[in-house]
């Protein structure tokens, strides 16, 4: 495709390479968009080995960070290790919630469940969007009438301590 248009495929690969690994800032972004992915891979593993065809990963995943999300706006006075433990229990019982309910259609309707989770992952997305913009949008948003779909910022005590002088974390 590239070619094509007459540019040069190596150049647009250099591009490419260089824009993930081409500094130490470059290399921690990829680490920190690549590891929510990672973890939705390993958890799709798992219930690829169990034998249920889980396609609903992306859904699973916006469900439990919805819910963490709502944790931490709704509970900023927390100490922080309560508030990150918390967040991160109701998170995962969310996304098995999200789960639960391709494997109950499953178990009672007979519902495929590729087709119930691909499903899932539509209404978690338009339901994160919903919420991003609607109820739990950051009201400095709305103010500013730039309705970005945001929340506000989550209280600095959930902040998780970095690893090196760039955006990657122990999250």
């Amino acid at each position: 495709m590239i070619a094509i248009l007459g540019i040069s495929p190596l150049i647009a690969y250099q591009a490419l390479l260089k824009g993930a690994f081409g500094s130490m800032n470059a290399i921690a972004d990829t680490i920190v968009k690549a590891t929510p992915l990672l973890f939705v891979g390993l958890g799709i593993c798992i219930a690829f080995r169990a034998g249920v065809l889980n396609i609903g990963g992306e859904g699973q995943l916006v469900a439990g960070a919805l819910s963490a999300t709502i944790v931490c706006l709704n509970l900023p006075n927390l100490p922080g290790w309560m508030l990150i433990i918390i967040a991160l229990l109701v998170g995962l019982l969310s996304g098995a919630i999200w789960a639960g309910i391709a494997g109950f259609l499953k178990a009672y309707f007979k519902v495929n469940e590729i087709l119930s989770t691909i499903m899932l992952n539509y209404i978690a997305a338009y339901g994160m969007n919903y919420l991003l913009r609607g109820p739990i949008m950051d009201p400095l948003q709305i103010e500013l009438g730039s309705f970005i779909p945001q929340t506000a910022r989550l209280t600095h005590v959930v902040d998780l301590p970095r690893l090196i002088p760039t955006r990657l974390h122990f999250g």
